[in-house]
């Protein structure tokens, strides 16, 4: 065979293959495109399915939080007149809230946040800090009483709800988030 024969016969074969090539190259593409495709649709159905199964736990979220908040504030303020005598820690908080609002210098060895905030809510529902808060059993008679337990149970009612959500935002489960709650009842 002369060098142009064999020339000739080395473009025919690189033709073919190029050609081969070519189409190898289409199919290719068009299985990339047709993955890619399934890809996306298995992608929307599964964020479909994520976004549907986000609804149903965010409701569920929202429906556990205000059943708590609900149960919390009915376990607080039911029969909250009752004892109508000083209770053992009455003695202690009311008489230092009583203090607090007759500016009477006293010392104690703990923080004085609470004290102070009785003392508030004492000023604020019309309590003059008379009352002498002696020892447990006294009666209260006339003094405004309630509405300094009123405020102790706002914020003991608070502790449930502001549990669950403290643990629904560090594991974002229902369960922990849940019996974080219940166990402050």
């Amino acid at each position: 065979m002369s060098s142009d024969g064999l020339r000739k016969r080395k473009e025919e074969i690189c033709s073919d293959r190029y050609i081969s090539t070519k189409k190898h190259e289409q199919i290719i593409t068009d299985l990339k495109e047709t993955t890619k495709t399934s890809l996306r649709n298995v992608d929307n159905r599964k964020t479909e399915d994520e976004n549907e199964s986000f609804r149903t736990t965010e409701r569920m979220y929202i429906l556990l939080l205000l059943l708590f908040t609900i149960l919390s504030t009915i376990t607080r303020f039911y029969n909250i007149e009752n004892p109508t005598h000083v209770c053992w820690d009455e003695t202690h908080f009311g008489k230092m809230g009583s203090w607090y609002i007759k500016r009477t210098f006293f010392f104690d060895v703990h923080p004085p946040l609470g004290k102070m905030l009785i003392a508030l809510s004492g000023v604020l529902t019309g309590y003059d800090g008379e009352f002498p808060f002696a020892k447990p059993g006294d009666e209260y008679g006339d003094t405004n009483y309630i509405g300094m337990r009123m405020f102790c149970a706002i914020l003991g009612g608070s502790l449930v709800p502001l549990s669950y959500m403290s643990v629904w935002l560090l594991t974002e489960s229902l369960l922990a988030s849940s019996l974080s709650a219940t166990d402050l009842y």
